[in-house]
């Protein structure tokens, strides 16, 4: 397949909105309409082209045999307090104690942590193995605690407009860190945003391409200074409900790639998707905490109300499911500026208290072979195959005739059109495997 070797820059922007009162229609996130009728808009985390990259990028590494061990990536952090004139630890001058609370917050929910707000005990739910640590040294290797103050002698600064300029008070190479600015957003409205992850210099001319997608810098996250780490009681301004840390969980989130679980849709009949498996499509965001097991789209299914990619409020959030945990990892190990966290050196001194639980490893092999335009399913050694069923991401099975009853299958992809596709497959002794493909 002939390749462009062009490089393809995505940035997006995605922010949190929170409920300004109970009368008023939540608005949705930003990220729809930022780049609306822009380029960047096609390219981002959710469009065809990320969507089949990683696809692709996940076949690949099963094909080299390239193994996730599970093992801690450990992110450098920077926090850039942007200020107006505050004594340290007053209003916008966020204390070093505070500073460090979202960092423990993060690490807590990233790890799923045992006795604390982050654990759950759903099926799904993940240790993502994935760790954060305030930087001990800047840019030029001097001695650091990995936290910045900036006098900017502003109050606020307005969401998105501003944004160029609230980053060039301070920013470290975002090649090398992860760049959290917390500050004051102006309007009551957004509480935070951050830059989706970019691929890298590569990509099939099936796809059109723009020349180029501008990459703006710095790449990082945005928080609101009144939501920023363990907040105190009387300190989170207008937003009450969101006084844990947990946007800054959610925005790191869509910084490494993950979408919000409804998919940014707006009804069931959208077939919106955030391309997790183990996340239940839902008509739209979940806000407030609701009690009891408010229905997903799936019959029979609740929504993950818990999940740290919805709306509800940071005390009922908890859970980051197992295909959420593999694309953050994937990213982690193969987007621009993402990759290249893991290489610096950090000290941070993070404890494993959470060893690696060993897991079944699946038994049916599925395999994409490209070259021959087919996909290969072999059964495990004591069953066959009984029932294969592929469907399209927006829900609609398409047949495909496979050999069934049999120890392996094969399935000509000529016949599918270009795209992603879910492949449902049960065994002789009923089990089920869902995987994805794509069709190149």
């Amino acid at each position: 397949m002939k390749k462009l070797y062009t490089r393809l820059f995505i940035l997006f922007l995605v922010a949190i909105p929170v409920w300004k009162s109970a009368a008023q229609t939540h608005p949705h996130c930003a990220n729809p309409d930022v780049y609306k009728g822009k380029n960047a808009a096609g390219y981002s985390a959710g469009s065809k082209v990320f969507e089949e990259w990683i696809s692709k990028v996940e076949q690949n590494e099963n094909a080299k045999a390239v193994q996730d061990n599970d093992e801690i990536y450990t992110i450098p952090v920077v926090v850039h307090v942007l200020h107006n004139g505050e004594a340290e630890g007053i209003g916008k001058n966020l204390s070093n104690a505070r500073v460090q609370s979202q960092i423990d917050i993060l690490n807590n929910d990233y790890s799923r942590a045992t006795g604390t707000p982050g654990f759950n005990s759903h099926p799904a739910g993940a240790d993502t193995r994935i760790r954060f640590c305030l930087a001990t040294k800047d840019p030029s290797g001097n001695p650091s605690n990995g936290i910045v103050r900036v006098n900017t002698n502003r109050d606020g600064f307005e969401f998105l407009s501003e944004n160029t300029l609230l980053k060039g008070f301070s920013f470290w190479d975002p090649a090398k860190y992860l760049n959290i600015w917390s500050c004051q957003i102006n309007g009551n409205l957004y509480i935070g945003y951050a830059q989706y992850p970019i691929i890298p210099t590569f990509w099939s001319d099936s796809l059109p391409m723009p020349q180029p997608i501008p990459d703006v810098q710095p790449d990082g996250v945005v928080i609101d200074y009144r939501v920023f780490g363990d907040v105190p009681p009387g300190e989170s301004g207008p937003f009450t409900s969101y006084n844990k840390g947990r946007t800054t969980t959610h925005e790191i989130g869509h910084y490494l790639g993950l979408l919000h679980i409804w998919g940014d849709g707006s009804a069931c009949a959208d077939n919106a998707t955030d391309y997790c498996e183990d996340t239940p499509p839902q008509a739209t965001y979940t806000s407030g905490c609701p009690t009891g097991t408010p229905a997903s789209c799936t019959p029979g299914v609740p929504k993950m109300k818990e999940n740290y990619l919805d709306y509800t409020n940071d005390a009922c959030m908890n859970i980051f499911t197992k295909e959420q945990k593999k694309r953050m990892r994937i990213v982690l190990r193969n987007c621009i500026r993402r990759n290249t966290l893991l290489q610096t050196p950090t000290s941070c001194g993070i404890a494993d208290t959470q060893p690696i639980q060993p897991e079944p490893e699946p038994k049916l092999v599925i395999r994409n072979d490209v070259e021959k335009q087919q996909l290969v399913l072999v059964a495990p050694s004591d069953q066959t195959i009984q029932k294969i069923q592929v469907f399209s991401m927006s829900g609609q099975e398409i047949p495909v005739f496979p050999e069934t009853e049999a120890v392996q299958s094969l399935i000509n992809l000529q016949r599918l059109a270009r795209g992603i596709y879910n492949i449902r497959v049960v065994t002789s002794k009923g089990q089920t495997y869902r995987e994805r493909f794509a069709r190149w």
